[in-house]
């Protein structure tokens, strides 16, 4: 793992070629600190919030299931 922080343009590099318009997007969402109006961003807390934030594989069978199940108090249409 690279020791040091990583400017803007690094981070992109590191999650692996991003555009800028997506480092903007999501700039709220992924770890770093802002240093005398510039930011940057640990390459361990990136590693750890990609692995994080991972998709991971999604049972759609049992969201259907539970969006479709009759609400309490409430009579079927």
């Amino acid at each position: 793992m690279t020791s040091g922080y990583l400017d803007f343009n690094g981070m992109l590099r590191f999650m692996g070629g991003k555009s800028k318009a997506w480092g903007r997007l999501h700039a709220h969402e992924i770890p770093g600190m802002k240093l005398y109006g510039q930011w940057l961003y640990d390459p361990r807390e990136l590693d750890a919030w990609v692995r994080r934030t991972a998709e991971r594989p999604v049972d759609v069978d049992a969201i259907v299931a539970e969006v479709m199940k009759p609400k309490k108090g409430r009579a079927a249409r």
